[in-house]
């Protein structure tokens, strides 16, 4: 019988990230409830971007390798279990294939988020979307890469889900910015697509400061049908 076996995957800049502070939380040189050193000094001890640390940061933190306080910073875990690094590579490579259940997955739970937002609306938080918005649409006047747009949009995504009530799905969105961010690098490499996310991001942004749930429900839907167009791509 003949064997077969998947193809290998590369090592991301992300997982080497994840290996090197996996190994010091499991070894003991990083302890229980200490803090990390910021993303910046990361980024320039292990000479990779502050986006590729972010990134890292996350992941670990889904497995409850560390805690991120926003405003607060970065803590080992509490309640650290003698996991090998490869299995926690593993386990962030546990991503679906099938881009379109994950843009099913994305839509059905990024909706979720927005609209549990919205109805925990402040005028600060209101605000603080109306920025993240206006800084999108300036990084798309500036030609920014779109790592740096696809950033922007991570980060207004995350500001969202730690504003609305509901731990689960703040835990639940980061999850799906992982599962996306590969496909949603690519597609922000078109200046269309750029375009359109700001211009349905805008939509939403106006709904909130209108405190109209209908336009609100109007403009994230919009959002969606616009979006699986370049989501869904043959890759």
């Amino acid at each position: 019988m003949a064997l077969q076996f998947e193809t290998l995957n590369k090592v991301t800049l992300t997982e080497q990230v994840m290996q090197q502070l996996a190994s010091k939380i499991i070894s003991g040189e990083l302890k229980p409830g200490e803090r990390l050193p910021a993303e910046r000094e990361l980024s320039e001890m292990l000479q990779v971007s502050r986006s590729r640390v972010r990134e890292a940061l996350r992941a670990l933190s889904l497995i409850g390798f560390v805690t991120i306080r926003p405003g607060g910073g970065t803590y080992v875990g509490n309640r650290i279990d003698q996991m090998p690094e490869e299995t926690i590579i593993w386990l962030f490579r546990q991503q679906v294939s099938n881009y379109s259940e994950i843009y099913e997955a994305r839509r059905l739970i990024e909706t979720a988020v927005y609209d549990a937002c919205f109805r925990h609306r402040t005028e600060e938080i209101t605000s603080n979307i109306h920025k993240c918005v206006t800084r999108l649409a300036q990084a798309y006047a500036n030609n920014a890469s779109a790592e740096e747009f696809n950033q922007l949009l991570e980060d207004e995504d995350i500001y969202v889900a730690k504003n609305c009530g509901n731990e689960v799905f703040y835990k639940l969105m980061q999850t799906i910015i992982l599962l996306r961010r590969e496909a949603a690098l690519k597609i922000c490499e078109s200046p269309y697509n750029r375009k359109t996310s700001v211009e349905k991001r805008k939509n939403v942004a106006f709904a909130f400061e209108c405190g109209d749930h209908k336009a609100f429900l109007k403009a994230i839907n919009a959002f969606f049908d616009e979006s699986v167009k370049d989501f869904t791509f043959d890759r």
